[in-house]
């Protein structure tokens, strides 16, 4: 190997000089994150896991029987005769999947089919 030359030992120097600030500089800043760093008692948990279990649980629980309730009073009505624009249901090519008429989340209570209508 050939003899490392001045230039390159002058790099090397100055590298280990830069770990030395860059060094101290770390400590420093660990020092002070130790310092901020605290440890959490019980209480925040205990309210959380209550306000969760005691809050959060029963109003997403009356939110559903809201729904529920008013979906039953909703009067059920058949479905309106489809009226076959131009514009509506324009298919160029048939889906992968199925038959290939019928969409990805297809519905066959809301979603119209050409050529067969409302399925149920």
């Amino acid at each position: 190997m050939a003899a490392p030359t001045m230039n390159m030992v002058k790099l090397l120097k100055a590298g280990q000089v830069g770990r030395v600030f860059t060094r101290n500089y770390m400590e420093q800043y660990v020092k002070t994150v130790e310092q901020r760093s605290h440890v959490t008692g019980d209480g925040p948990i205990k309210l959380w896991r209550n306000i969760t279990f005691f809050v959060a649980f029963p109003t997403i629980a009356l939110a559903m029987l809201n729904v529920y309730l008013r979906h039953q009073e909703h009067p059920h009505e058949e479905h309106p005769p489809f009226v076959a624009h131009q514009y509506l249901k324009i298919m160029n090519k048939r889906f992968p999947w199925g038959d290939g008429k019928h969409s990805l989340f297809h519905n066959p209570k809301q979603n119209y089919i050409p050529g067969i209508g409302y399925e149920e």
